[in-house]
C-alpha cells in the first residue's frame, strides 16, 4: 500500500498533462511556458486537497498543541499554557479554506470530465473538511463560500452552525449515491483509498454517523432519523466496520513528504521534543490497565509512564519537568511512512452502541457495539487477542462494571481511540464531558473549569471579510461562546 501511495504522490508533483503545443504556423501562439501548466486533471487537485488538509489538522499545531492539548492528549513542555499567535490563526483558517477550495475545484473539473466517482469523493473531503471547520470555530462561512467566480461573492455571509450541518449531510448524502464501482476511476490523487469506491461509500456514511451523533443532544430527532436510515440499510448505505476500512492518508516517507508529526518531534532514537503526552490520557489508560499505554507513549527517563499535568501550579510542578514526562509513542509521532487519520472504524461502533443505548435508534445491542468497537482499536494498535478478550474483562472496561455507567464507557472508549484525531477527541470532550477534563491552563484557571469552546477567529476574517457578524463575542482570545451542539450546563 505504501509503494503505492509513493506513486502517486510522485504522480502529483510532476503532474499529469501539460500544455499540448500550438500549430507551428502561428508562432505567436507558441509563446507559452511548456512548464507552466494553464489545466490540471481533477484527481491531481484533489490529491493537493488532501495533503494540505492532512497538513493542517493532523500537523503540529492543531494536531499536537492546540487540540491536541485541549482534548486532554497531548501537551507541550513548558508551554501547556494556550497559546494565541496571530499569524498561527489566520494560516490555519486560510489553509482549510484553501483546502476545501480544491476539493471544490476538483469537484467541478471532474464534472467537466464527466468522472461522477471524482466529483463525489470531491464533495465527501469537501463535507470533511467544512465538519471539522465548524467544530473548531462554531460559525462559518459555507453556503456562500466559493462563489466568487460563478456569482460574484467576495464577503461569503457567516451560516449558523446548525445550517452548515444540513448542508454537510446532504453533501454526504448526495455523494453516496453518485459513487459507481464501475463507474470512471478517481486517479492519481486518492491518497487515501487508492481508487477504491466502496471504501469512499463507507467513508461518507461514517461520516454522517459521526455529524449526526454530534448533533444528538440539540436535534436528537434529526440526528436520530439520519443514524436510523444509514443502519437501517446497509447495503445502500455501508459504512466502516473493522481497521482496514480506516480512512488513513498513509505518508510515502521520503523527502518532504515525511508524516507531519515526525517532520516536529525528530527521530526516535533522539527524542526530547517539547510535544509529549498528558496526564488526562496517561492516568486514565493506566486505571484501566489499558495495553495501548505502551503504544501512545514511551515510558518516560525513570522507567514510568507520566503525561504533562494542567492546573494551577502547572509550571512548578516537578512532575511536568522535560524528564519526566512521556514522549509520544513511535506509532503515532516517529514514523517516516506514519498516517494522518481522517477517521477510522471504532469510532462507527462507538456512535452505534451510544445510539442503540440511549434509544436514538433500536435493532442492535448497545453492548456487542461497544465491545467491538474496543476490539477494533486495540486490533490496529496490534495488541494480541487474548491481551483484548483480557482488556473487556477489566473493571471500568467491562460492560455493567465498575462505578460509571455504559453509556460513559462508550463515551471514555471512544475518546480513547481517537488518539491523533484531535479535533474530533476535543468535539467529544466539549460534546459528552467524557473524560471531565476540569484542569485547564494554569493561565485560564481562575476564571475557567474547562478547555476553550472554540477556537479564535482570524484578524484576517474579521478584517477583510465585510459580512463577518457584529454580535461575535470573543472572550479571553479562546473561549467565546459554546457551540450549537455543546448543552453542557455549569461550564465556563
Amino acid at each position: 500500500m505504501k509503494h503505492i501511495i509513493t506513486s502517486k504522490f510522485t504522480g502529483l508533483v510532476l503532474l499529469a498533462v501539460l500544455l499540448c503545443t500550438a500549430c507551428t504556423e502561428d508562432w505567436n501562439e507558441m509563446n507559452i511556458n511548456p512548464n507552466q501548466p494553464s489545466e490540471v486533471p481533477a484527481s491531481n487537485v484533489l490529491g493537493a486537497g488532501m495533503t494540505v488538509v492532512a497538513g493542517q489538522l493532523f500537523g503540529e499545531r492543531i494536531g499536537i498543541y492546540y487540540a491536541g492539548t485541549w482534548s486532554g492528549q497531548l501537551a507541550a513542555i513548558g508551554a501547556g499554557d494556550y497559546e494565541f499567535r496571530v499569524d498561527i490563526n489566520n494560516g490555519q483558517w486560510d489553509n482549510l479554506y484553501r483546502a476545501m477550495a480544491y476539493f471544490v475545484d476538483a469537484g467541478n473539473i471532474a464534472r467537466e470530465e464527466g468522472n461522477q466517482n471524482l466529483e463525489a469523493v470531491s464533495l465527501i473531503m469537501k463535507a470533511y473538511t467544512a465538519h471539522q471547520v465548524t467544530d473548531m470555530w462554531g460559525d462559518i462561512p459555507y453556503t456562500q463560500a466559493f462563489l466568487l467566480d460563478k456569482e460574484g461573492i467576495l464577503s461569503p455571509e457567516f451560516d449558523s452552525q446548525e445550517v452548515v450541518y444540513d448542508k454537510i449531510l446532504s453533501e454526504l448524502a448526495a455523494a453516496n449515491t453518485m459513487l459507481d464501482p464501475n463507474g470512471m476511476a478517481l486517479g492519481v490523487g486518492d491518497f487515501i483509498y487508492g481508487g477504491d469506491i466502496m471504501k469512499w461509500k463507507k467513508f461518507a456514511n461514517s461520516i454522517r454517523l459521526r455529524v449526526a451523533m454530534r448533533m444528538s443532544s440539540v436535534a436528537p430527532q434529526d440526528a436520530a432519523a439520519v443514524i436510523g436510515e444509514i443502519l437501517g440499510n446497509p447495503a445502500t448505505y455501508p459504512v466502516f466496520e473493522n481497521h482496514t476500512d480506516n480512512a488513513y492518508l498513509n505518508w510515502p516517507g521520503v523527502s518532504s513528504n515525511i508524516e507531519p508529526w515526525r517532520q516536529r518531534l525528530g527521530t526516535p532514537t533522539n527524542k526530547n521534543d517539547q510535544y509529549r503526552t498528558n496526564f488526562d490520557l496517561i492516568n486514565l489508560l493506566e486505571n484501566l490497565d489499558d495495553p495501548r499505554l505502551p503504544v501512545y507513549a514511551d515510558r518516560n527517563q525513570n522507567g514510568v509512564f507520566n503525561g504533562y499535568k494542567m492546573g494551577i501550579g502547572q509550571t512548578s510542578d516537578p512532575m511536568n519537568s522535560n524528564a519526566n514526562v512521556s514522549h509520544i509513542g513511535d506509532r503515532f509521532g516517529y514514523d517516516d511512512m506514519g498516517f494522518s487519520p481522517f477517521m477510522n472504524a471504532s469510532q462507527v461502533w462507538f456512535i452505534k452502541a451510544e445510539a442503540y443505548e440511549r434509544g436514538l435508534v433500536s435493532g442492535g445491542s448497545s453492548q456487542e457495539a461497544y465491545e467491538k468497537g474496543i476490539e477494533v482499536s486495540l486490533e490496529e494498535n496490534g495488541v494480541a487477542p487474548e491481551m483484548i478478550n483480557a482488556y473487556l474483562q477489566n473493571s471500568g472496561v467491562a460492560w455493567d462494571s465498575g462505578s460509571s455507567t455504559n453509556l460513559e464507557k462508550i463515551r471514555l472508549q471512544n475518546w480513547i481511540a481517537l488518539y491523533k484525531q484531535s479535533v474530533e477527541a476535543w468535539a467529544e470532550v466539549r460534546r459528552t464531558d467524557v473524560p471531565l477534563l476540569d484542569k485547564v491552563s494554569n493561565d485560564y484557571a481562575s476564571s475557567h473549569n474547562r478547555p476553550p469552546f472554540r477556537m479564535s477567529y482570524p484578524a484576517n476574517e474579521i478584517a477583510h471579510n465585510q459580512s463577518f457578524p457584529s454580535d461575535i463575542n470573543e472572550v479571553d482570545i479562546f473561549y467565546g461562546i459554546q457551540l450549537w451542539w455543546d448543552t453542557r450546563t455549569g461550564v465556563e
